[in-house]
């Protein structure tokens, strides 16, 4: 929290000075003070003999500058700028790891735009359902994260609030334009309630609760990597820097940057609970307790930022295998389609669906796939099943006839990469 620390005690003495606290003199000192502090703390100063980093900078500060630095703490408690450090902290961490995700969406639509014709079991349950486009699959993780980005723009709001001026719980007897000092640090606004400003935390839960969304999505997208990348799949393969060997057998190639990532969840959701609990009960304005903030805080970010540079490397390492996905698309995997085609020629879906499934028991019992039923069981199930179209049974044309916005027809799915790379042209343009 140095640098936040650094800046809110700038501010702080220049709304001194504008209160009358402090002479044109001492708010100079103060301010070069500061510099000096921040120069002897970079040049390796020894903090670990003060309490916290507060101290640390204001009796770094005394030393500098004398008598002057003793004024920086009027009408301030430490309770306040904590709330303040860890507030500025967060302002300047959440669009870097909003960024990060960004990076990951950019490896996933790269993915996709690498097999574009590709198309792939869909599954439920993890059976088999539908045919459905590589890129469509890659595209869903995509938007999963977009949602993850803009929950954690949503978090910034109520992080962006600054509680300076709230003394230890009270307020403060100096006349100090919070008004002034929350925009002089960059803040959209400023606490309402003294007592409340001190006590909050609930932003970091917030921002730890928005992290745990863009782990929770990695952890998904690692698990179906995981398995598409077994040999019984091999939906994917993965390059020698996506892959570690086994220390006994010589042929593996174990997908453990996906598996680490699978469990990643686990360690934010330790570090959100930690932090809930503490809180869980208890009384009004600052405890001590809610030192326990920081590491949640911190590690919450650092261990978020680590998985999403890991998902982005790893993603750029996988080479997708469209001729095994093909091979794992088997005729059963249209039997909605053939529904769908009693449907247009006027049954309703339910006795459609009650047909097909009796033809795909026929097939069963008899060990054929769907399409080596002759004309004849077919026709017995129903008439319209007699003649099917040549094409029924072809992936690429059942994706094509998808024809609902957000589906997995191919003229669709260009449009979602197509609105997906605007986003993140936007995004880019929006960080710069």
């Amino acid at each position: 929290l140095l640098e936040a620390e650094l800046a809110a005690s700038r501010a702080y003495a220049r709304a001194l000075a504008a209160a009358g606290v402090l002479k044109e003199g001492e708010a100079g000192a103060i301010q070069e003070g500061l510099e000096a502090v921040a120069r002897r703390i970079a040049a390796g100063e020894d903090l670990s003999q003060f309490e916290d980093i507060h101290s640390a900078v204001e009796i770094l500060l005394v030393e500098q500058v004398g008598e002057p630095g003793l004024k920086l703490h009027t009408g301030r408690s430490r309770n306040e700028q904590v709330m303040t450090d860890e507030r500025l902290f967060l302002k300047s961490v959440i669009p870097g790891v909003a960024g990060a995700v960004s990076g990951v969406q950019s490896a996933l639509l790269e993915l996709a735009a690498s097999a574009p014709d590709a198309v792939l079991p869909g599954y439920t349950h993890l059976q088999r359902g539908q045919p459905i486009l590589f890129a469509h699959y890659c595209l869903s993780f995509f938007w999963a994260l977009e949602r993850d980005k803009n929950r954690l723009s949503d978090a910034l709001k109520r992080v962006d609030v600054c509680p300076l001026g709230s003394g230890a719980l009270a307020g403060s007897t100096i006349a100090l334009d919070r008004e002034a000092l929350g925009a002089d640090l960059g803040f959209a606004g400023v606490s309402e309630n003294s007592l409340d400003a001190v006590a909050d935390r609930s932003f970091i839960l917030e921002t730890l609760a928005a992290l745990g969304f863009v782990l929770l999505d990695l952890s998904r997208l690692a698990e179906d990597f995981v398995i598409f990348a077994s040999a019984e799949f091999g939906f994917i393969a993965l390059d020698a820097a996506a892959a570690t060997s086994s220390s006994l057998m010589p042929q593996k190639k174990n997908p453990d940057i996906f598996e680490l990532l699978r469990a990643a969840p686990s360690r934010l959701l330790g570090h959100y609970s930690r932090l809930f609990t503490t809180l869980k009960g208890l009384p009004s304005s600052y405890n001590k307790d809610l030192q326990e903030d920081k590491e949640p805080l911190r590690r919450g970010v650092e261990d978020t930022l680590g998985a999403l540079e890991a998902a982005e490397a790893v993603l750029q390492n996988v080479r997708p295998v469209p001729e095994r996905m093909a091979a794992a698309v088997d005729a059963s995997i249209f039997a909605t389609d053939m529904a769908d085609l009693l449907v247009e020629k006027g049954l309703p879906f339910r006795k459609a669906h009650g047909i097909v499934a009796g033809a795909v028991r026929c097939a069963e019992s008899s060990g054929r796939p769907l399409d080596g039923l002759t004309i004849e069981e077919r026709r017995a199930l129903h008439p319209a099943l007699a003649a099917l179209p040549e094409d029924l049974f072809d992936p690429r044309n059942s994706v094509r006839r998808k024809k609902t916005y957000g589906s997995t027809h191919p003229a669709l799915v260009k449009m979602q990469i197509e609105k997906a790379r605007g986003l993140l042209a936007a995004a880019r343009g929006e960080s710069s």
